[in-house]
């Protein structure tokens, strides 16, 4: 979900298309797309001559695709990760993207994804009106 002042301006849940064969490759994957969504966000805003001076923040309650992300060094245990999705890392480190971590509890976009308790939503519409 992607908010512009108080108000929520793009949000998607889909099935990645490709299996991945862990779940940090998983979640890399959906940073990635993330990224690609800021990114285009970032042309519209252009587009209406809104300028953005600050890097664009993500949420993020996965450490290790943040660790990732943030680690230009390469890994032998990622090198199955197609290419495209390190789409995230060259955003990052151009600090144009800042990951930062939340935890699972008090992640918002989970109100797309999950099944959530009456007092998780209430929770998450109190967190929603104070962005």
């Amino acid at each position: 979900m992607f908010s512009f002042g108080s108000g929520a301006v793009n949000w998607s849940s889909k099935k990645q298309p490709t299996l991945a064969l862990s779940s940090t490759e998983a979640e890399y994957r959906g940073a990635a797309i993330a990224a690609c969504e800021v990114v285009w966000l970032q042309k519209l805003l252009s587009d209406l001559e809104q300028s953005m001076d600050a890097p664009v923040v993500i949420y993020y309650d996965d450490i290790s695709s943040i660790l990732l992300a943030n680690n230009p060094v390469y890994h032998a245990r990622t090198k199955h990760i197609e290419v495209h999705y390190h789409f995230i890392r060259e955003k990052v480190l151009a600090k144009e993207i800042n990951l930062i971590h939340v935890s699972t509890e008090d992640q918002v976009a989970n109100i797309f994804t999950k099944a959530l308790s009456i007092d998780k939503l209430k929770k998450f519409q109190q967190m929603l009106r104070i962005l």
